[in-house]
């Protein structure tokens, strides 16, 4: 080893820009806070090849005079600290002053600045590290920051930055975050010649939510807001039913910063515990203030960590609003019975038996079906039939069209249960029947709340969720179908318009080709427009646009872009979920029978492809133990 020495400034540098300076949405982020601390009341940034050639940050806040300017791009100088005391509190974004340094590192810099009252501009250029003279030039008042060609002195580097489609997801994500947390302030943000985010200045917190992430709350939405001595608690949170495969739809804020605490958002996670499927997350954007000095952010190089001083009473105070909230939305959470009750076992290969049950419903009036819903019945009905048009495609061989009379007393016939009919090339053949199977032993069916399908057995009974049920039956069949027959396309007479956010438009153009592999055609239509031109047969009919729209969305919420593996899954999901049965749907006796003698034709019906159970039993001897008759 050599002599100890001290590190050159353009290493030292380069270093720091490795903590600080990860990626465009880096740079973004801090020029953006900068611009915030400095009082801006607009805040306008371009971004040209998603940041990597060209980031230009203009604002029209206090502005830096001519003398300081030097400094601004000097390691750890500051305007927003003076005194140790003040590190504790903090009321600003920025205060370590190795921001700029880091970034006149690694790109070419450029600096305008007019100071308030001053009448004159000047600017200062920095390459790679060498700042250059102060000199006058021609500038509005506040600052504009232009870093061009990041990382064009560190190869290594650049070749780790994404494509330009992730890396411009990411400086929305993180242009988002700041705006939601600033909602005085005008924000606007450009991709090239498109606008991609213009927000007005003085709006309302909830209004600037909803403006930057209504995408996530279109299934409704309910406010917080909590009081205590210690802190306070403000945000928007979606109902359970917008459950995201992930937590980057939950977002923290504290006093406007935005931070990743896990142990904070296992908080919220806590609360929606009793109304989630597993594996889903929350929904919403939560606004926590606290006294500055009971708060330390300078935990982290990139200010995304902090350490909270009533940490254990803030976490509590977290869950409590939150759970308060969802129970006075009137979601109840659901009565667990205990550990006795668990998924069916699969069925044993065919054995050639053919089963025949009686449906013996009490007398009096039926108790399949509220007879008084002709309008869900009639709803039912059509959604019926569009699931059938993607059977159509998936299962022709099976037949699921039985006249089925529905029994109103004791005395009439047994139903005819005989097995659809299976090709010797059928791909299901192995899976289905065996003397054991749930139609072989029911006894009798019915329908609860619209939603639970009840088979009595000899031992118990079997609920099953009817729309999980249906999802997980029609997603394997139309993975096995097509992946060995690729889909056919059609065309639309009138090409439909896609809704989508900022991230979800730069997925469209990215995997238009993956898309097209599953008979789904899309096109930019204009700066800001996608639209859908061709659409695969066997997609459900008046329902593509929303396929496409809810899987572009649901995988913009993604860390990393969606491998094409990835993509195919979400999308055979996404097409099994949007054709299946709803709860909610009335179901006629004969689709009873239909469903139950789909699912004993493939395997693995026993969770849904989110992974909620589909079907569960409850034995006699379980029942005896909940009611002590044993």
């Amino acid at each position: 080893m050599g002599r100890i020495a001290v590190l050159p400034v353009e290493i030292a540098n380069k270093i720091a820009a490795g903590e600080v300076v990860e990626r465009p949405a880096s740079v973004v982020k801090e020029l953006v806070e900068n611009a915030i601390d400095a009082g801006a009341t607009r805040v306008d940034v371009q971004l040209v090849d998603a940041g990597k050639t060209l980031i230009r940050v203009v604002d029209d806040g206090a502005g830096i005079e001519p003398e300081d300017l030097p400094l601004a791009l000097a390691p750890h100088a500051t305007s927003k600290l003076a005194t140790v005391d003040d590190l504790f509190n903090l009321g600003t974004n920025g205060f370590r002053g190795e921001a700029l340094a880091s970034i006149q590192s690694v790109a070419r810099v450029r600096i305008v600045s007019q100071a308030r009252d001053s009448g004159r501009a000047f600017a200062i250029e920095s390459q790679g590290g060498v700042i250059g003279e102060v000199r006058q030039c021609a500038g509005a008042p506040g600052t504009s920051v232009e870093v061009r060609d990041l990382f064009y002195n560190v190869p290594a580097r650049r070749r780790w930055l994404k494509g330009d489609a992730g890396e411009f997801a990411a400086v929305v994500e993180m242009f988002q975050a700041i705006a939601a947390a600033n909602p005085e302030i005008a924000f606007s943000l450009r991709h090239g010649e498109r606008k991609a985010v213009d927000l007005p200045p003085r709006q309302q917190p909830l209004d600037r939510v909803l403006a930057l992430f209504g995408d996530r709350f279109s299934e409704g939405h309910l406010e917080l807001h909590e009081y205590e001595s210690y802190a306070r608690l403000d945000g928007v949170i979606a109902p359970p039913s917008a459950h995201r495969p992930n937590s980057r739809a939950l977002l923290l804020f504290v006093n406007r910063r935005p931070v990743k605490d896990r142990s904070l958002l296992q908080a919220v996670l806590l609360a929606y515990r009793e109304f989630l499927p597993p594996g889903r997350y929350p929904v919403g954007v939560l606004f926590l203030t606290v006294d500055p000095r009971a708060v330390d952010v300078n935990v982290h190089p990139s200010k995304t960590e902090v350490r909270l001083l009533e940490h254990n009473r803030i976490f509590s105070l977290i869950k409590s609003a939150v759970t308060d909230r969802l129970v006075r939305n009137g979601v109840l959470p659901p009565i667990r019975v205990g550990g006795n009750t668990g998924p069916l076992p699969q069925a044993r290969p065919d054995t050639g038996f053919e089963p025949r049950f009686d449906l013996e419903p009490p007398a009096g009036p039926p108790r399949l079906f509220d007879q008084g819903a002709e309008t869900l019945a009639r709803d039912a009905a059509h959604r019926w039939e569009r699931a059938r048009e993607v059977l159509d495609f998936v299962a022709p061989q099976v037949e699921t069209d039985f006249a089925v009379k529905l029994p109103v007393a004791r005395s009439e016939a047994a139903v005819d249960s005989r097995p659809p009919v299976a090709t010797p090339e059928d791909p299901v053949q192995a899976s289905v029947r065996s003397p054991q199977s749930l139609l072989s032993r029911a006894r009798g069916l019915f329908q609860v709340g619209n939603t639970y399908l009840v088979v009595e057995t000899p031992d118990g009974m079997v609920v099953i969720d009817q729309h999980a049920y249906h999802e997980r039956i029609l997603y394997w069949l139309l993975e096995n179908r097509i992946a060995s027959q690729p889909p056919e396309r059609q065309r639309l007479l009138v090409p439909q318009p896609l809704e989508l956010s900022l991230n979800a438009r730069a997925l469209a153009d990215a995997f238009k080709d993956e898309l097209l592999a599953f008979g789904f055609e899309v096109e930019p239509f204009g700066p800001d427009s996608v639209v859908l031109r061709a659409v695969p047969k066997y997609s459900v009919s008046g329902r593509h646009t929303e396929v496409v729209q809810e899987l572009l969305e649901e995988l913009a919420q993604g860390r990393t872009p969606p491998t094409p593996e990835q993509l195919r899954k979400s999308m055979v999901e996404m097409i099994a979920c949007k054709a299946a049965i709803k709860a909610g749907d009335a179901l006629r006796p004969e689709q009873i029978l239909d469903l139950l003698r789909l699912g004993e034709t493939v395997p693995h019906t026993f969770s849904c492809p989110h992974g909620r159970p589909t079907t569960y039993q409850l034995g006699f001897a379980d029942l005896e133990k909940i009611f002590h008759r044993r």
